[in-house]
């Protein structure tokens, strides 16, 4: 339900059967989808990954790190 942002009773008031059949079943593809991406760490061949160093040099001077201010 959190997934959805509503709760139990709109669900039980408002959907068919066949919407959360169908809801759910949508819900585990994106999750499926999700997993296989994380252990795929982004993709296929890792091309949308970059290390911390090669980051902060592709983004040079225009990254600027500012401190949390702790109030």
């Amino acid at each position: 339900m959190a997934e959805w942002h509503i709760t139990p009773d709109y669900i039980v008031r408002n959907w068919t059967d066949e919407l959360l059949d169908l809801m759910v079943r949508k819900l585990v593809e994106r999750k499926e989808r999700e997993a296989e991406m994380y252990r795929n760490k982004g993709g296929g061949s890792g091309d949308n990954l970059v290390s911390e160093e090669e980051l902060f040099s592709q983004f040079g001077d225009s990254l600027k790190v500012v401190k949390a201010d702790k109030t």
